[in-house]
């Protein structure tokens, strides 16, 4: 990319040789910025996701007795599906926007304008996907596993408030300390990866 004004980007995007920023700088998007940033984001919903670890470690022993196993670090309580599924959407998508980082290195400056839209609307989906759709099941997750925090008779209250147990036990064995692990491996991942491709995308 041919270099015009570092203090306005959007001016560097619009007469520099990429056509993809060039584009890019032209269209709105839900979710704004750079692939290197928005997998940083990503990396950081990742790590937040791990929390459920020290947050299901630290529970009083009346709340670790409301769980099946009496364990939370190793029960499957219903409610961790929706950070296995935050957790699924956070890698999915941010390995979408790495392959779109990866054919704008291998192609440009020759991609056309069509090509580049096509990547765009990639990028702006997998974007709402990930940092979206993802960071609120991220959010979801930790919230319903603060409650127990707030006391035995407290979480007890919230159960009979729900139509079915979002403690219960499932039968598909998964524990809050495998899902964490995975979340904490794939949030340094994604996270190197925005590095990277911060230093080699034009």
């Amino acid at each position: 990319m041919t270099s015009t004004d570092p203090e306005d980007p959007i001016a560097d995007a619009l007469l520099g040789d990429s056509t993809y920023e060039r584009l890019r700088a032209r269209r709105y998007a839900l979710v704004s910025g750079r692939i290197p940033r928005k997998l940083a984001w990503q990396s950081a919903f990742l790590l937040a996701l791990a929390l459920v670890v020290p947050i299901a470690a630290t529970y009083p022993e009346p709340v670790r007795g409301s769980f099946p196993s009496g364990d939370p670090l190793w029960s499957t309580p219903l409610v961790l599906w929706f950070g296995v599924y935050a957790g699924a959407i956070q890698i999915g998508s941010a390995t979408c926007l790495v392959a779109v980082a990866a054919l704008r290195c291998r192609h440009e400056p020759h991609l056309s304008e069509s090509q580049a839209t096509t990547l765009l609307n990639v990028e702006d989906v997998a974007s709402m996907f990930g940092l979206v759709t993802g960071g609120f099941a991220v959010l979801l997750t930790l919230g319903f596993f603060i409650v127990g925090h707030f006391g035995a008779e407290s979480l007890e209250a919230f159960v009979d408030a729900t139509p079915r147990n979002p403690y219960r036990e499932t039968a598909i064995t998964f524990p809050v300390v495998v899902v964490g692990a995975v979340a904490t491996a794939c949030s340094v991942a994604v996270y190197l990866t925005s590095r990277y491709l911060e230093a080699r995308l034009p």
